[in-house]
């Protein structure tokens, strides 16, 4: 089975399956819980797009899937075009659906033991981890992992080809507010009337809860749908897709902020709308209405 991320039938088909508890991989840290804290991928890192999945102190990597060894990078190679930032020692594996599963923040010794192998078994052990990336958590043990499309040059969300095994928490609606092209941002809770034009939609970002999926809807209309399953390359710069291409300057203007996508408020009452869904499905929403003069 090809799993091209060209192909919208790809996400239909394996959505579908997902949704039936048929999964393409395991999870990677050796001592993974579902109350484990992790950062997600597509989430603010220190104002960039994160491309990974971060275990914290996982103490360990495991093969998520059977596959072909291509490359073992350390520490003190240049990682190449593969990477956002550093990953440190690291193992890139293919796989026979053609996507790419790559481990980063392995320890010098695990990283040299893999270099003598041509190919891993699902499960199998991967070593160590700690201390080789220049993330945050180096020192903690944690495991850096990616999942690539090389020939579409997309890093794909590793979490919709997981089990559903993570503890989510409920996305909070607070601290909504609408910002227009001029920079004025406008809190929506209880906000009754505003210039018409285009905006911005920010959320409060919350740490703990992450937005997989963002819809936002203007009188019953679908304006905007953006959902956190690829981040493409394009000319060396990573975007998230939606009504168009977001980068990380759309998404974090600030450390504070989530962009959940862009709306068109016409003249007259308006009702808008906007959902917020998390990786699970789990829906949360908000209504307003408001005018536009």
């Amino acid at each position: 089975m090809k799993k091209t991320i060209e192909s919208a039938f790809f996400f239909a088909a394996f959505l579908g399956l997902a949704a039936a508890g048929i999964f393409g991989f395991d999870w990677p840290a050796k001592n993974f819980a579902p109350n484990q804290s992790i950062l997600s991928f597509a989430q603010n890192r220190e104002g960039a797009f994160n491309t990974s999945l971060v275990f914290e102190d996982a103490q360990g990597a495991l093969a998520t899937d059977s596959g072909k060894i291509i490359a073992v990078i350390t520490e003190h190679q240049n990682d190449g075009d593969w990477f956002e930032s550093p990953l440190g020692n690291t193992l890139i594996v293919s796989h026979d659906d053609e996507l790419i599963s790559i481990y980063g923040n392995l320890t010098l010794q695990s990283a040299v033991g893999l270099a003598q192998k041509k190919e891993v078994k699902a499960d199998e052990d991967l070593g160590m981890t700690g201390q080789s990336s220049w993330n945050e958590n180096a020192e903690d043990a944690s495991l850096e992992f990616q999942i690539s499309d090389s020939n579409a040059k997309t890093f794909i969300n590793p979490l919709i080809l997981m089990p559903r095994a993570l503890k989510q928490k409920k996305i909070s609606m607070e601290g909504i507010s609408i910002e227009n092209q001029f920079g004025r941002s406008y809190p929506i809770a209880n906000l009754r009337s505003v210039p018409a034009g285009i905006y911005k939609v920010y959320k409060k970002r919350q740490k703990d809860a992450a937005v997989f999926k963002a819809s936002v809807y203007v009188n019953g209309r679908e304006v905007e749908k953006i959902t956190k399953d690829t981040i493409k390359v394009q000319s060396g710069k990573l975007f998230l897709a939606g009504s168009s291409n977001y980068t990380k300057e759309d998404f974090f203007p600030n450390g504070e902020t989530e962009f959940l996508g862009r709306l068109f408020l016409p003249h007259g009452s308006n009702t808008v709308q906007i959902n917020a869904q998390d990786i699970y499905e789990n829906t949360s929403a908000a209504t307003y209405v408001i005018s536009g003069y």
